[in-house]
């Protein structure tokens, strides 16, 4: 169903940079900004700078952010930081982390994949996109013609057959292996022989695919397809800008770990928490948590627990409430039917996600707020998120448990979209890794002969 291709990577120089951990960062869209002041201060050659250029008053159409990553690539290139490999290649990928102290391996493969409109059935999306970020995408890729970053895709492969293709090549040395802040272990290696990548590339025609993360760089290197085809009348599906460098990794992998993206929100000073506390009763049972100065982490831990248990059939939600001394576990009534609470027919996987309870009931009928007003995401923690209330920077935490994988798969098959921020797939793929350049009058065609 899909068609997956090798690429020349384009990847940092070893003779140039002896230290892979200064010129690497987690992915564009979950770096603060001082965090890309630290990245931009660790090394001249940072990816940083081609993935998250700074931005100045003095910005114009002819000096940007935009132009200065592109000026950078093509520096950086000219100079040899940067180095195309010279034969087509499948990059496996591995990144070792633990999750409440265990330890977790994460496997999968880099490769390019063919842009698939989503109506067509092949590549399938689970979140809405908005459209600010996605033109800053747009931007980037009209000015530097590279994939700078990979897309997060997982696909179903039960017996694991396509990462067992790999395994007489992870005997070698991995070219890169580095640590990073959180101390997660990413590792690659270099796949160009020629019957294992035709192999895979085989085996992975008859897979939907599904887009864990990067839906914004997806859907923009649509539109730049798009345009590069109305600028160049004669095209096939094979162009170099017809296609995504992409991260592939296993549902039924040991490593696909979905964390919750917790909810906090800011109230007017007018707001009247009493009320709110009342309305809240009428669609949710509340068992409340009180706390005092000595006793608020030992609760925490309690509470934390109480909502982790185990139940698929009732929904939790933790809160917090600023200058409260007590946290409340919200459980779903169960005489109340959330399809009263939506304005369209969805998918019973869909009516049933906590994030869907949680904003047509609280965030919309309750508090009348949006994600574009009021509420701001937390992929820290819970702990992060409590401790923003305790402090006082925001009124309200709603912390979450995570979403089910199953239930990403059955809303992307209803060709159906998961309210903003439902998934946090843990760790972020590392950015800097590998690069994808784009060259207009390249066609991508990969047979027994083009792999010679």
């Amino acid at each position: 169903m899909v068609n997956i291709l090798p690429f020349k990577g384009t990847l940092y120089n070893k003779k140039r940079i002896k230290r892979a951990d200064r010129v690497m960062t987690p992915p564009y869209d979950v770096i603060s900004e001082e965090e890309q002041d630290y990245y931009y201060n660790l090394s001249n050659f940072n990816v940083i700078r081609l993935i998250l250029g700074k931005e100045f008053p003095s910005d114009s159409q002819y000096n940007n952010k935009y132009l200065r990553s592109a000026a950078s690539l093509k520096g950086w290139l000219k100079h040899e930081i940067l180095k195309e490999d010279e034969k087509p290649a499948v990059y496996f990928y591995e990144q070792r982390f633990s999750v409440k102290g265990k330890k977790i391996s994460r496997q999968g493969f880099i490769s390019l994949l063919r842009l698939e409109d989503f109506d067509r059935g092949k590549v399938f999306p689970h979140e809405n996109t908005l459209s600010k970020p996605k033109m800053d995408r747009v931007e980037l890729l009209r000015a530097t013609s590279a994939n700078l970053e990979n897309i997060f895709t997982i696909y179903s492969d039960e017996k694991l057959k396509t990462l067992k293709i790999f395994k007489k090549f992870l005997r070698r040395k991995p070219i890169i292996e580095v640590k990073d802040k959180s101390k997660t272990v990413h590792r690659l290696w270099r796949i160009d022989d020629k019957t294992a990548i035709l192999k895979l590339m085989k085996d992975m025609k008859d897979k939907p695919v599904f887009i864990a993360d990067g839906h914004h760089r997806y859907e923009a290197s649509l539109r730049y397809r798009n345009e590069m085809r109305t600028r160049h009348t004669r095209f096939s599906e094979d162009e170099s800008y017809n296609h995504i460098m992409t991260f592939f990794t296993p549902i039924e992998g040991p490593g696909l770990v979905v964390l919750p993206i917790h909810r906090l929100v800011k109230l007017g000073n007018h707001f009247d928490f009493q009320r709110f506390r009342e309305e809240l009763g009428i669609y949710f049972e509340i068992a409340e948590f009180p706390f005092g100065k000595r006793t608020e982490k030992k609760i925490r831990k309690i509470v934390l627990k109480e909502l982790g248990k185990e139940n698929q059939d009732k929904h939790k939600f933790l809160l917090s409430i600023k200058d409260s001394n007590k946290y409340l576990l919200l459980s779903l009534r169960d005489d109340i039917n959330i399809e009263d609470f939506l304005t369209e027919e969805k998918s019973a996987a869909y009516k049933k996600l906590d994030v869907t309870i949680l904003h047509s009931i609280i965030m919309q009928k309750i508090l009348n707020v949006t994600p574009d007003e009021g509420i701001s995401f937390s992929k820290k923690g819970a702990e992060e998120a409590l401790d923003m209330v305790l402090d006082k920077k925001f009124d309200l935490a709603f912390i979450l448990n995570p979403t089910r994988i199953n239930d990403v798969i059955e809303i992307a098959k209803s060709f159906e979209k998961m309210p903003q921020k439902s998934t946090f797939f843990h760790p972020k793929l590392l950015s800097g890794l590998v690069l994808n350049r784009i060259a207009y009058n390249e066609k991508i065609i990969f047979d027994d002969k083009s792999l010679e």
